[in-house]
């Protein structure tokens, strides 16, 4: 998956900060999310971690007003992220959902260039330039040989990787990306993470993801967030985020951690 820096490269914005965030749903208990505060610094990749329910991704949902928040609670440049209009703060973000099913029966190249959205008028069409970015960024997820296929007939994993190409065709300073390989085999789950990567050591892009694997995460990963019952346990640099006692009491669940070359290797205990 070679990086073509020439057209989706994107300069990285300002930070995204998190403020005492609290949502609990009528329906709820107890609250989804609790006194939530965190500020993703630009040029970094954060990982959000959690078990299943911690509230990793209604807190991405807030970020990008898919889920209302209270005023000033998260802002964007500044700004309250709710005090944007869609095109504008799609200009800031790019998200990859967790769910690729989809009920339209778009190529892949034509929901890649949903992504140029942003950047148009009312009555515009897709420019040259718009080809050439939804061109570059599909060769850099390695589906540029799917560009004709329907979206609806991809495999779980092509899906995925369709939807990876359209947010680096969004060239938006910010990526959210909720469980990106989850689909994927080892081959793209690594290829993708490094595409990533590549790019915020580059300075071109800021990351927040939601995963589960913690060796992915150890590997690609400067910063990260561990969430349990919606209320933050740890945050800060990976490596201190991610000690064997903190994890194994957030997952409940035993780990064993051993180090050779530089790098950790997380190994779950028996679950008892």
């Amino acid at each position: 998956m070679a990086m073509n820096e020439s057209s989706i490269s994107k300069s990285t914005g300002s930070d995204i900060e998190v403020k005492a965030l609290t949502y609990q749903p009528g329906t709820a208990r107890k609250p989804i999310l609790s006194e939530v505060s965190y500020t993703f610094s630009e040029g970094h990749m954060t990982a959000l971690l959690g078990p299943n329910g911690s509230g990793k991704t209604t807190l991405l949902k807030h970020i990008l007003a898919q889920i209302k928040c209270p005023e000033d609670a998260v802002l964007i440049d500044g700004k309250d992220t709710n005090d944007y209009v869609p095109k504008e703060r799609s200009r800031k973000i790019s998200w990859v959902p967790q769910n690729s099913n989809g009920d339209s029966a778009f190529s892949v190249e034509e929901v890649v260039l949903m992504a140029r959205y942003p950047y148009k008028g009312t009555w515009d069409g897709d420019s040259e330039e718009d080809r050439k970015i939804a061109e570059d960024a599909m060769r850099t997820v390695g589906v540029l040989e799917l560009r004709n296929r329907n979206f609806l007939s991809l495999s779980g994993g092509e899906r995925q990787r369709t939807l990876i190409a359209r947010a680096l065709a969004q060239t938006t300073p910010w990526i959210l990306l909720d469980e990106p390989t989850s689909n994927l085999d080892i081959k793209h789950q690594i290829a993708i993470m490094d595409v990533l990567h590549k790019r915020v050591e580059m300075g071109d892009l800021s990351v927040v993801v939601v995963m589960h694997d913690f060796n992915m995460v150890e590997r690609f990963c400067d910063r990260a967030i561990l969430l349990k019952d919606g209320k933050v346990v740890s945050k800060g640099e990976t490596r201190e985020v991610m000690t064997a006692e903190r994890i194994s009491s957030v997952y409940e669940t035993g780990f064993d951690i051993i180090e050779k070359d530089g790098r950790r290797f997380f190994f779950p205990k028996d679950v008892k």
